[in-house]
């Protein structure tokens, strides 16, 4: 907001002069807390009119958390699990993505101290009310942190595909231990394309329940393959060491490497967090107010999904992949003069024939999306 106080282009389309840091500051202070849940259904509506637009669609939606460090007496903030700055206070942001296409459904503000799974079930049921009624929910994909027996039972009791990591407790090393020992019954069969630098997948799988199950589960189990070295450097191949993971799934009909290959491709959550930290400063957290960082962050999520569908709808299929601090840096921060007098104001670039594609391109769908939107 400061920088925009001193944007001339900016206040001069606006009218006035924009607002300070401490005037949206106080506002957040001012909303009442029910506030979160006004935002949390704004996102909402929005998805549901995208959803409307673009007609019925089956989903997967992919789970995750991550630590954001504070560097303050922020309130909720306390220690916990932090992996890069031990020790110091944080905050745990729960978020809820849609696979492929990247919409945030929902996330939350936690103590530090929380657990991955802490009331999931209660985030997870609160997403499925999200979801627009042309979108059918076919799969979940959730790491290690939200393994457990509840979610599992849940998903099942729902009609939920699942892929879902296992942590490798001791009662499932003591399957690894069993699957390995009966190489004859279980058959490793690879799993990755390639075996790039002498790192080597494979899988096999076993139904079993594990303790505390009233059900059994199928689990695939993944070794990976790490040859050893000997005192020069050299690999050995004949002596090699394994490292394993495993992946509870409820997903019969795909074999042992779509079921590694799928699970992969939760990852992608991963990389939607490191954008939005990036570009839309979810890892900033500066407010005292616990109510006023968790407004601020149900704000940017709005931001983010708004920009993802004007990426998505209105931008040239070259530049769509492009992350928001690229798309700022070529599109948007493009220097320019405006020129006119009343409603007759306009927008001049320097002559750029890459960026004039970009303008047309955007213009012409944008017509088109406001036509279609009319017509029904």
């Amino acid at each position: 907001m400061e920088k925009l106080r001193c944007d001339r282009a900016y206040t001069g389309i606006h009218g006035k002069d924009a607002p300070s840091e401490k005037v949206c500051r106080d506002a957040l202070a001012l909303l009442p807390k029910e506030a979160a849940d006004t935002l949390r259904a704004i996102n909402r509506d929005l998805l549901s009119r995208q959803a409307s637009f673009f007609g019925p669609r089956e989903i997967a939606a992919d789970f995750d958390d991550t630590v954001i460090t504070v560097f303050g007496n922020q309130e909720k903030a306390n220690i916990g699990y932090n992996p890069r700055y031990h020790g110091r206070p944080s905050y745990k942001e729960k978020v809820g993505v849609i696979s492929g296409t990247k919409e945030i459904v929902d996330l939350t503000l936690e103590e530090g101290s929380h657990n991955s799974n802490y009331e999931f079930l209660e985030f997870f049921k609160r997403f499925e009310k999200t979801l627009p009624k042309e979108w059918y929910l076919k799969r979940v994909r959730c790491d290690s942190g939200f393994f457990s027996d509840d979610n599992l039972t849940y998903f099942e009791d729902h009609c939920y595909e699942y892929t879902v990591k296992a942590r490798m407790t001791e009662n499932l090393k003591k399957v690894v231990d069993y699957v390995c020992e009966h190489p004859e019954e279980y058959k490793w069969e690879q799993v990755d394309e390639s075996s790039g630098e002498h790192i080597i997948f494979h899988a096999t799988d076993i139904r079993v329940p594990l303790p505390g199950w009233a059900r059994s589960r199928r689990i695939v189990i993944i070794r990976k393959t790490l040859p050893t070295t000997n005192r020069f450097g050299q690999l050995i191949f004949d002596e090699c060491r394994y490292e394993y993971q495993a992946i509870v799934t409820n997903i019969d009909y795909l074999s042992n490497a779509e079921i590694f290959h799928d699970y992969n491709q939760r990852c992608t959550v991963e990389t939607t967090i490191d954008e939005v930290k990036s570009g839309f400063a979810f890892s900033e957290n500066s407010q005292i107010d616990h109510k006023c960082n968790e407004l601020y962050l149900l704000i940017k999520m709005i931001a983010c999904n708004l920009q993802n569908w004007f990426r998505q709808a209105i931008l040239p299929e070259e530049v769509r992949h492009h992350r928001i601090t690229t798309l700022r840096r070529k599109i948007y921060r493009t220097c320019g003069m405006i020129t006119g007098n009343g409603w007759y104001r306009h927008v001049v670039y320097q002559i750029d024939d890459g960026f004039q594609h970009i303008i047309e391109y955007i213009q012409a769908a944008l017509a088109c999306f406001r036509n279609s939107y009319e017509t029904g």
